[in-house]
């Protein structure tokens, strides 16, 4: 089956809905994956990723094997959730997809894997467990996907990743997805790998998101966020604080003046999360107050804006606050409301990324 094909065969599943052409990264990943390449996918946040390796999988799935041809292992419940999600819009049956993740019900895990799932979606600790448990066989797995690869490619996982990969075919094929792969990622996945080959594609921020910025006195800086708020009609959006103290403290302080807003904390308990987030996807707050490490592979389609309460400490930490809106070439913003000394740090992100970003 080639590219075209394949596009033409998926059109009229759910996971397709609302797209008429293949985006940049698909055009780009598509066809190496098919011809069973590993890759390097580099592209920003939102630009269709997931897609990019699910269609080819779901294409080359042999029907009369019964039981997992495709594993994808992401670093976060909701990123796990949101790929099994997009997976079961293409499956033929929804237990064609098996959701595995700690912090969850094994017993009810064992029973999804009963019913043999074509694809495997979980974190990396809980599928080495079922591996260790011999609950998953690894006999039929051609494709391996680490998605926020840059994430998972650490030297604390590293022996789990080894003896997970090695418990595929020798054939398998290994494709390593974020929005940025830095080279320490790329030499640690390197000696797994068979001559990889690289895409990048959309730059390294979506043309659809526009940035600004303000500048306020430290410490009026909440004051000046529920300035904008109102000054600026924003809906929904997603509000960045570095530490983990100040998640709730903003979130509080928004919710005093009337603003309606709730907390995503890193650590924090699963149903609470997704309850902070269906509360923003349904319109019930217009904040969610977030770190960094709390925010990784959120996706809430009709994010608007996004905002910097205080400084990103990298580039890539812009980049990928950035890509939570805007998603699917939807528009979006981003502002940073900044201290006159951190004008300095932003210009020097924006030239880095090659963006430009107003005063507002």
């Amino acid at each position: 089956m080639n590219f075209s094909e394949i596009w033409e065969k998926f059109s009229s599943y759910k996971a397709l809905e609302g797209i008429d052409k293949p985006m940049p990264v698909q055009d780009a990943a598509i066809p190496p994956i098919l011809d069973g390449r590993d890759l390097l996918i580099q592209s920003p946040t939102g630009t269709g990723k997931t897609l990019a390796y699910l269609l080819p999988i779901f294409a080359g799935i042999k029907p009369e094997i019964k039981g997992a041809q495709g594993v994808v292992i992401a670093p976060t419940y909701e990123l796990a959730a949101q790929i099994a999600q997009v997976a079961k819009g293409l499956a033929e049956r929804p237990e064609d997809v098996a959701l595995l993740i700690g912090g969850a019900a094994k017993k009810r895990q064992e029973a999804a894997l009963k019913l043999k799932p074509r694809l495997i979606v979980g974190s990396l600790g809980r599928i080495v467990d079922f591996i260790m448990d011999k609950k998953i066989s690894m006999h039929h797995v051609r494709t391996i996907v680490f998605d926020e690869a840059d994430r998972l490619f650490t030297a604390q996982n590293l022996d789990n990743i080894k003896f997970f990969v090695t418990s595929a075919l020798k054939s398998r094929q290994i494709l390593l997805v974020s929005a940025t792969l830095p080279q320490k990622t790329r030499e640690l996945a390197a000696p797994l790998m068979k001559e990889p080959l690289s895409i990048s594609t959309g730059g390294k921020v979506p043309q659809n998101i526009r940035h600004f910025y303000v500048i306020c006195d430290g410490r009026k800086k909440t004051e000046r966020l529920r300035g904008l708020i109102h000054s600026q009609k924003i809906a929904k959006s997603l509000v960045f604080v570095n530490m983990p103290y100040a998640i709730e403290k903003t979130a509080a302080r928004l919710n005093f003046h009337k603003i309606p807003a709730k907390s995503l904390h890193a650590g924090g308990d699963k149903v609470a999360r997704k309850a902070a987030m269906d509360a923003l996807r349904h319109g019930k707050i217009k904040v969610l107050v977030s770190s960094d490490a709390g925010s990784r592979g959120l996706d809430i389609r009709d994010l608007t804006h996004v905002i910097n309460l205080d400084m990103p400490a990298r580039e890539k930490d812009y980049l990928h606050r950035a890509g939570r809106c805007g998603r699917a070439g939807s528009p979006g913003v981003v502002i940073s409301i900044i201290t006159p000394g951190e004008a300095e740090t932003l210009k020097k992100f924006a030239k880095k990324l090659g963006i430009e970003i107003g005063k507002l």
